[in-house]
């Protein structure tokens, strides 16, 4: 029995639905999935309606912070209650700053004479969860660059000339907002971030968890965080961070999973801090 603990769907940036998410793992024989959208919860009870007897879905969110340094850090929340006022008064704000975000990366754009307009954005995406890759996606279509790589490398990564900040959380906000809907906050695959030394700051805030298994990890880097976990008292957790066919990555799940007794310790940390 195994478990993929990060994936994506097109309630955010990933391109398979929750449905079709659901029935590729199923394919597969995972027995077990996270939905962690970026700042939605929208495909959660979609993904759990389609899940066939012997696949849980398990209800997650994935939480962009920024560190002082201004370096982004992502907190993934397992568990978690969907249904959470407090987290979906900030998801509602956080989806909101996307939109006028998108927007003014189009005017740059424009000004770059580019003729991107709102509505060939919201082709690749739900009407208030956008991000850069949707603007990429965008700029594939319109034949301006090959491939969407290309459109961060040349237009809208940092540093581009159409990029622009995006508000985060807090380290401290993402952690208490995961903690507060009875989730388990897990540290998004470290191994992208330049500095660790956040770690005990997260860890005083309440992380539970690191994710260990990610496609981004060498074999070696995956034997450090297990070890690095092991050194914080925090438990191992991971998945493919899948964004689907054509999306941001390769086709992820199924080739990065992580052991049932991961999956059942997370939960027990769940279970013994809210009962």
């Amino acid at each position: 029995m195994l478990a993929d603990l990060h994936l994506h769907t097109t309630e955010s940036d990933g391109t398979l639905t929750p449905t079709q998410l659901v029935q590729a793992a199923q394919r597969i024989g995972l027995s077990a999935i996270a939905i962690t959208d970026h700042d939605t919860t929208g495909g959660i009870e979609e993904a759990q309606s389609a899940a066939p007897p012997g696949l849980q879905v398990i209800p997650g969110i994935e939480l962009s912070t920024s560190t002082d340094a201004g370096d982004e850090v992502h907190i993934v929340g397992l568990w978690i209650d969907p249904h959470y006022a407090p987290l979906q008064s900030k998801l509602a704000t956080l989806r909101k700053e996307r939109v006028s975000r998108v927007d003014a990366m189009l005017r740059r754009l424009q000004s770059l004479g580019i003729a991107l307009r709102h509505e060939d954005v919201l082709q690749f995406a739900h009407e208030d969860v956008l991000s850069r890759s949707h603007i990429a996606a965008a700029l594939v279509k319109k034949g301006v660059v090959k491939t969407k790589q290309e459109a961060f490398d040349t237009y809208i990564g940092q540093g581009r000339p159409a990029y622009v900040k995006r508000e985060k959380l807090t380290l401290e906000e993402a952690v208490g907002l995961i903690l507060g809907s009875g989730g388990v906050p897990i540290l998004a695959h470290p191994g992208l971030l330049k500095d660790l030394s956040i770690l005990p700051r997260l860890i005083q805030a309440g992380l539970v968890g690191m994710e260990v298994i990610h496609h981004s990890h060498s074999a070696e880097q995956t034997d450090y965080f297990s070890q690095m976990a092991k050194d914080h008292a925090l438990l191992p957790s991971g998945g493919s961070d899948c964004h689907g066919p054509g999306g941001k990555d390769e086709l992820y799940i199924g080739r990065y999973s992580i052991p049932w007794s991961w999956l059942e310790d997370l939960r027990a940390a769940r279970n013994n801090r809210i009962l």
